[in-house]
């Protein structure tokens, strides 16, 4: 069983570059092979068409990792074109809302570059080989797996992209790619001494999509504990090894966690759609949704709504505010979080979570279980959870 709390930060080293199938088998290698092996059959039973996805062990440069790999019908292969086809596929799939989110999101940040690069609306963008089957398999396995695991924060090194030349649908081009390019702006990226394209505009997107830091080594910034590592294999071969790495990071509960609030006004909207729009927020994972009444300009009353996500949510939670509410823009507070550790552990049927750090020690039991054991005996809730704490202290 994966142990989410302590599969926090994750940072990938980069050293030849990436691409979605490398980053896949970096974290699954992480994990281990029973984990790995569970979440690929997961990954086969959620709907992609013509396709078959597995991860195996492989022995590269004396070293053992995991090659991730999608097998495809080759006739299908260029069936699916533009951004809205490839929206298509991903709203048929069985997978988490969260994770068409992330996915299409990803998705847009290529479309665009690509509308960039070749000066045509994103609705007129011909996706070639970033729209093949089994590039929307690697970005909607790689968005899977994420959030089977609970990761919370993603970092990545200097993105090594080779040079030269490539071969596209759009004839021969340098390397890096011009999407590629425009999609690697604001990040650190190092051309290194191998001629091939290392970094694919797959990989590049998933990184620029779900990282919140680039260039910086976590050792530097923070106290870690590596609690495992993972080494994701390339197709190509070269003289060095061609594999991602994947630091899986935990930290002391003692220390902070950074966090994200995500703000805005609104007065616009009624207690009816506000109610909606929070328990939408929530539903998707946010760490916590709230609202303050406020009074604005022209002493006209307003909520103040308050959304706290984990770093690597806060794209994914921008865009709702901006779906579920009226708001015209999202004020960004990166915050340190303490919190205690916990667990949470049943006596009885009754569930009990236990927290503990900074010297304190708490216990409570889950409302549902107090309401319940109230209702079956005829008590008050305040003598049920008094009746419930004292078996429990026996």
């Amino acid at each position: 069983m994966i142990e989410r709390y302590n599969m926090k930060k994750v940072y990938f080293e980069c050293n030849m570059g990436a691409a979605g199938d490398m980053l896949c088998g970096a974290l699954l290698d992480a994990i281990g092979k029973d984990e790995r092996d569970n979440i690929v059959k997961k990954l086969n039973s959620v709907g992609f068409k013509n396709a078959e996805i597995s991860a195996y062990d492989e022995t590269r440069r004396g070293l053992k990792g995991t090659k991730f790999n999608v097998k495809t019908d080759l006739n299908d292969i260029h069936k699916h074109t533009s951004i809205s086809e490839i929206f298509d596929i991903i709203d048929e799939l069985n997978v988490d809302y969260k994770v068409k989110e992330n996915a299409k999101n990803i998705y847009k940040i290529i479309a665009d570059a690509e509308s960039e690069a070749h000066g045509v609306p994103v609705a007129d963008v011909h996706l070639h080989e970033v729209g093949m089957i089994d590039a929307v398999a690697d970005i909607v396995s790689f968005c899977f797996i994420v959030n089977e695991i609970g990761i919370t924060s993603m970092q990545v090194s200097t993105i090594t992209t080779g040079y030269g030349k490539v071969e596209t649908a759009h004839g021969i081009m340098d390397v890096p790619a011009p999407a590629t390019k425009i999609i690697l702006r604001d990040t650190y990226t190092y051309a290194g001494d191998i001629e091939s394209e290392l970094c694919t505009p797959t990989g590049a997107a998933i990184l620029k999509y779900f990282c919140y830091s680039f260039g910086d080594c976590f050792y530097d910034r923070y106290k870690v504990f590596l609690d495992k590592i993972g080494f994701g294999i390339g197709t190509k071969e070269f003289e060095k090894l061609n594999c991602v790495t994947a630091f899986l990071v935990t930290r002391d509960f003692e220390e902070t966690e950074e966090v994200y609030e995500l703000r805005c006004e609104i007065d616009d909207m009624t207690g009816e759609e506000m109610g909606y729009a929070i328990n939408k927020l929530l539903a998707l994972g946010a760490l916590d949704a709230y609202v303050q009444n406020i009074v604005m300009k022209k002493s006209r009353p307003a909520f103040l709504l308050t959304v706290i996500v984990n770093r690597i949510d806060k794209s994914l939670f921008i865009r709702q505010i901006f779906k579920h509410t009226t708001t015209l823009g999202v004020r960004i507070l990166e915050c340190e979080r303490y919190r205690l550790s916990r667990e949470i552990k049943e006596y009885e049927k009754v569930r009990v979570k236990r927290s503990s750090g900074f010297g304190a020690e708490k216990i409570k039991i889950e409302y549902d279980d107090i309401a319940k054991f109230a209702d079956e005996n005829n008590l008050s809730f305040f003598k049920a959870r008094e009746q419930l704490i004292d078996k429990i202290d026996k």
